[in-house]
């Protein structure tokens, strides 16, 4: 029998984890690469132990209808293009910053907890309305369609478990890391800061996806829960909201924050606007899907 504490530190346990790794990280020169698919790998051991202890929904847990599938995203999507893509973007840009960009010392005045906060809500910001522009989905705009079919495939899953998190389209992974780093790049944080502002992303971007039972408290104003992200991807249009991915800050500034006590009762795509989403099996077709939207533009009435 758990302990009834149990979903309210499995969370803070996960990142005090990954967090003393980080810092253990920066004081011994330990290789960022390296504790990148360290870290990446322990998140996950971690969360599918947890899903299988203690899960928010028994019927959310991976089963044979889309195995397959989340195998082929997990191998291409974030294998591939994700986790083995971020670290080899960590080590680009870190190496550009190095010979074409000069960090600025204005950051070095400020206590290093202070910038890693302020460099995480900066490239929170672009991403942040990205996400909210995507879900838009006019049907009578060419670009809102092709955003939204982009983004979708990560909301075609009818449950949310640790390999849902890997259904996400290239280019939205694409668009997700170009906009979140450049800015931090260009305004001058050093490396430290950049590992660390991608680590936390790998971190909280799969714990916040994962099947565990946890409950509404003061952390879901600090970070993306699953709490909190379990809501974002509701099949009820009222609770489908937090567009943030990592901290809540801009959803609360703006107005598109949402919690409540108790879990999520439906997640999905809310099919209401003609559009012939692809099935779960499919996964290709759900790689070509953003191509058909010249087909379906601007024919559709808007709902």
């Amino acid at each position: 029998m758990k302990h009834k504490a149990a979903p309210l530190v499995i969370v803070p346990a996960l990142l005090i984890l990954t967090g003393t790794l980080s810092y253990l990280t920066l004081k011994n020169n330990w290789n960022f690469e390296i504790v990148s698919y360290s870290i990446f790998l322990f998140t996950l051991v971690y969360i599918l132990i947890l899903e299988r202890i203690m899960p928010l929904k028994k019927e959310w847990q991976p089963n044979k209808q889309t195995f397959w599938t989340d195998i082929k995203h997990f191998i291409f999507s974030a294998a591939l293009f994700d986790a083995f893509g971020k670290t080899l973007a960590l080590s680009l840009i870190v190496n550009i910053q190095k010979h074409f960009f000069t960090t600025s010392d204005f950051w070095n005045t400020l206590p290093f907890l202070a910038t890693y906060i302020i460099a995480n809500l900066i490239g929170e910001f672009f991403p942040y309305l990205y996400h909210r522009i995507s879900h838009k989905g006019n049907t009578n705009s060419f670009l809102s369609l092709f955003l939204w079919k982009i983004h979708s495939i990560h909301h075609l899953p009818t449950s949310l478990n640790w390999f849902k998190t890997n259904w996400i389209h290239p280019i939205n992974m694409f668009l997700n890391t170009f906009l979140k780093i450049t800015p931090i790049l260009l305004l001058g944080f050093n490396q430290e800061i950049i590992f660390l502002v991608g680590i936390t992303h790998i971190v909280i971007a799969y714990v916040s996806h994962a099947n565990i039972e946890t409950r509404k408290s003061f952390l879901d104003y600090l970070i993306v829960t699953p709490q909190i992200h379990h809501f974002h991807h509701s099949h009820n249009i009222e609770e489908a909201k937090n567009f943030s991915t990592i901290f809540p800050f801009w959803d609360l500034l703006f107005g598109t924050y949402y919690n409540r006590k108790g879990a999520v009762e439906k997640v999905g795509i809310i099919k209401d606007n003609g559009i012939y989403y692809p099935k779960d099996k499919d996964y290709f077709k759900q790689l070509l899907f953003p191509i058909t939207t010249s087909k379906d533009c601007c024919k559709i009435k808007s709902v």
